[in-house]
């Protein structure tokens, strides 16, 4: 071992790779990537129905490319426990970098019928979910795009507006795995797994607005801010469950 060598915090054997500033952890790849698994296993437990047969969708849109193909590589391994590979449900005009990895870590990708159904996290869904006959239906919003969403709807709107996580359509439940993980742990997962040489980032990254900006300072400068929020919203100050009927607004 080199004299400048510095190990995994969490499990003090590997080389650490990565500098988590919120917890002040230094991580292997291994353990990072074990970190972002275990937040996307909490989820699911926290949807209910889980087991063989469950047909699970991702909603991978123009805006979130990226966040959507990790989110399907990473749900192809939980997944496995469950019912293979998950359905990527692709909006918008989606790179032929993005779709190839798309591809490689779904059971098939099937195009967006319009983005007509409420919102989750600031997120439109689509207007007809019907005709997949899904279960579950996971959209890839990280931690930085929840508060992104409250504090758009306080600046723009001038109302505390609840943040959805979670949404139910009838039979079909929509969730968010990554609303736990902030955007950088999960850039830096890619970076450090290879991914981001596959894609070419800047033709889908949108120009932040003031408010991106600001969540993006946080999120480097003060990642704790970001924790902050969340258990302030677990709390009850912004973050919900909500029951929708299929086609509906928001409530």
């Amino acid at each position: 071992m080199g004299l400048l060598e510095v190990l995994c915090t969490r499990c003090s054997r590997r080389q650490a790779v990565y500098l988590r500033r919120h917890s002040g952890e230094r991580l292997c790849l291994g353990c990072l990537y074990r970190s972002i698994v275990k937040e996307i296993k909490r989820a699911f437990s926290t949807v209910g129905r889980v087991g063989p047969g469950l047909r699970v969708g991702v909603l991978v849109p123009e805006t979130l490319a990226l966040e959507g193909a990790l989110l399907l590589k990473l749900l192809s391994d939980v997944e496995e426990r469950y019912s293979g590979l998950a359905i990527a449900v692709a909006c918008g005009d989606l790179p032929e970098d993005y779709l190839a990895v798309v591809r490689r870590y779904s059971k098939d990708v099937v195009p967006c019928h319009g983005l007509g159904g409420p919102e989750v996290a600031c997120v439109r869904l689509p207007g007809d979910l019907d005709w997949l006959r899904l279960d579950l239906l996971a959209v890839p919003v990280t931690l930085d795009d929840l508060l992104e969403c409250f504090l758009h709807s306080l600046v723009y709107e001038h109302e505390v507006r609840s943040v959805r996580n979670c949404v139910e359509l009838q039979r079909l439940k929509v969730f968010t795995p990554l609303y736990r993980v902030p955007r950088v742990d999960l850039t830096a997962y890619a970076f450090l797994a290879g991914i981001l040489d596959e894609v070419s980032c800047t033709k889908v990254v949108k120009p932040p607005d003031a408010v991106g900006r600001l969540v993006s300072e946080i999120s480097i400068k003060h990642p704790e801010l970001l924790f902050r929020f969340l258990y302030g919203a677990f709390s009850g100050e912004g973050l919900e469950t909500g029951v929708l009927g299929r086609g509906s607004g928001d409530s």
